[in-house]
């Protein structure tokens, strides 16, 4: 009993931190893109976006069952 007690105080005080759903102060954010990367042995999940810290970037995160990646670059200047 004392075990289930340690794990479960500990999943909810890490469910009150900062980005957390359970945090009110927690706001959701939107993808600039979404989409599907056709893959072999299942799709990947394409997701684009601008970090908060910097809006002259472009992220990309890929996922999938057992993959997954991140990449940042220098967004190219509009003509």
């Amino acid at each position: 009993m004392k075990c289930f007690l340690i794990v479960t105080s500990i999943f909810v005080l890490a469910g009150c931190e900062q980005g957390s759903y359970l945090n009110n102060d927690t706001v959701q954010l939107k993808s600039d893109k979404v989409g599907r990367l056709e893959a072999m042995g299942g799709d990947l999940r394409v997701y684009e976006f601008t970090p908060q810290t910097d809006s002259k970037i472009q992220c990309i995160f890929v996922a999938g069952d057992n993959k997954g990646g991140l990449t940042c670059f220098d967004k190219a200047p509009k003509q």
